[in-house]
């Protein structure tokens, strides 16, 4: 196949990645903060407190018993349900890789498996912790099937002043398993940059239309930009200066490609993850 063919295929397969969506501020019921009895408590409290202010809604408190991990996983999924967020602090245990898999501890796992709420994970003090979740970064490719829900409730928590970045990346190190794209069966590597830098755009097209065209009715700061490489590192790279907080979609098989992104995130990120 000749490079301006492969050129020509994957400019289809980004025109045709740009159907239009309905975007709208996620509703969220109740923040529930998450205490395992340690430290990290105070940082659980203060995210979630901020959280439930900006959300204009209640914020509640879970104390699983730490030491049953059975106990400690019941407890949280009956303590925030379909539309809450649940701020947690990580890990219930200890971080281990078992099996070439990363974990975030078996309870944190299996809530990121089973719970219907939205889990937020704190992994260090955060010091501005409303200026934190008023400017959140999305990370579209984290699980790019559920970018429109996690841009959702990073709007409700940037709207009303805050300023919304999402972040469109394409590896070109790794072949394109996208069913998205037609052009999924062409390698990366084969692509220009431009090309590449143009399939990373058409991505988040749809999204950044909605933010900019509500963006008044909104008041917020949409955002966007494109990056080639590995996206959990050049989620890192962009909150480094930002500090924000970092949101993505979740895939609940946690042997996944997507799953094991979001725990590589989590673990090295100091900013808290919100998984939706």
């Amino acid at each position: 196949m000749s490079d301006d063919l492969k050129e020509q295929m994957a400019k289809f397969a980004a025109a045709r990645i740009t159907a239009p969506v309905e975007l709208s501020p996620q509703s969220v019921g109740r923040v529930v903060a998450a205490h395992d009895g340690t430290d990290q408590d105070a940082t659980v409290d203060t995210l979630a407190n901020a959280m439930a202010a900006r959300l204009g809604t209640g914020c509640e408190h879970a104390a699983p018993a730490t030491g049953d991990a059975d106990a400690a996983l019941a407890t949280l999924l009956a303590a925030a349900g379909a539309g809450d967020v649940l701020v947690v602090p990580s890990p219930f245990g200890r971080d281990y890789e078992a099996e070439g898999q990363l974990s975030l501890s078996t309870t944190i796992d299996l809530l990121l498996a089973r719970s219907e709420a939205s889990i937020c994970i704190a992994r260090a003090p955060v010091g501005d912790a409303e200026r934190t979740i008023t400017h959140p970064l999305v990370g579209l490719q984290i699980d790019r099937h559920r970018k429109v829900p996690a841009t959702a409730l990073a709007l409700a928590l940037a709207k009303g002043g805050g300023e919304l970045l999402l972040l469109s990346t394409v590896d070109p190190h790794h072949e394109l398993h996208d069913e998205e794209l037609l052009a999924r069966n062409l390698d990366p590597r084969d692509l220009s940059p431009e090309v590449l830098g143009g399939l990373a755009s058409a991505r988040a097209a749809a999204l950044t239309a909605e933010l900019q065209r509500h963006a008044g009715d909104w008041d917020v700061v949409p955002m966007v930009h494109f990056a080639l490489g590995d996206t959990v590192e050049l989620l890192l790279e962009e909150n480094e200066r930002r500090q924000g907080l970092v949101v993505a979609g979740r895939d609940r098989d946690a042997r996944s490609e997507a799953a094991q992104n979001a725990r590589r995130l989590v673990l090295a990120s100091r900013s808290p993850v919100l998984l939706v």
